[in-house]
């Protein structure tokens, strides 16, 4: 066995909880990346570094933003309660389109309420205000979310 295999023992896949990891970092301290989701790319500091989350609030809006810009059922490494249905939304009446957000959003273990408290239907997409509260904090999301 060499010096490497010593420090770094084969775990099997099985025996990781990711479940378990996230679950047990508090609320409060729980960040994610900043993303660009007009350019489809990450947030970048001056040094080309991502930039993380600096809050709670922003935290829980990125999260926000990340299950409104994620089709659901798309992606294989999602499971079916990620994301949105956005692809239906054209022909959606208003309340469908409110219902899918809300559960999306109420959906992710952080997020123990969502109510879209406005939607108004504006060239290629929905421009939304919606009301988030997390385990520890709350936020507002107000962006337009293209379709």
């Amino acid at each position: 066995m060499d010096e490497d295999e010593s420090m770094f023992p084969e775990m099997e896949l099985e025996e990781v909880d990711v479940t378990d990891l996230v679950d047990n970092i508090p609320s409060e301290t729980k960040w994610t990346y900043k993303m660009d989701y007009r350019n489809r790319r990450a947030v970048l500091d001056e040094y080309g570094r991502p930039v993380r989350t600096t809050s709670y609030e922003e935290f829980l809006v990125e999260t926000a933003m990340k299950i409104l810009c994620t089709e659901r059922f798309q992606y294989v490494v999602y499971g079916a309660d990620v994301g949105v249905e956005k692809s239906e939304w054209q022909g959606w009446e208003d309340a469908e389109i409110t219902r899918d957000i809300e559960e999306a959003l109420t959906a992710h273990p952080e997020i123990e309420q969502a109510e879209v408290t406005s939607m108004v239907r504006v060239d290629r997409g929905m421009d939304l205000t919606i009301q988030i509260v997390g385990l520890v904090g709350t936020a507002e999301l107000n962006e337009v979310i293209d379709l």
